[in-house]
């Protein structure tokens, strides 16, 4: 998948060395899908996902009006 999107950065992150990091991301299951596009978590879920729902995805986060959606935050939510 990262192959055929290189403009996005796909990452996986090791729980046990990085509990930190995982609590302030809420992972209480593994494995955890999530999408950040500006600093602003706009998809988790725990559990994978087949490539073609995947493929859907990462779409569907592209095509997240951002403006929009800063506008429904709560001011100070925005962790970009």
């Amino acid at each position: 998948m990262s192959a055929k999107h290189p403009d996005i950065v796909f990452a996986k992150i090791d729980t046990e060395a990085e509990q930190d990091l995982a609590r302030a991301a809420g992972i209480s299951s593994i494995p955890t899908l999530m999408a950040i596009r500006d600093g602003i978590v706009v998809f988790s879920q725990a559990g994978a996902l087949p490539e073609p729902n995947l493929a859907n995805l990462v779409q569907a986060v592209r095509d997240v009006d951002m403006n929009a959606l800063r506008a429904t935050l709560p001011s100070g939510e925005e962790q970009g």
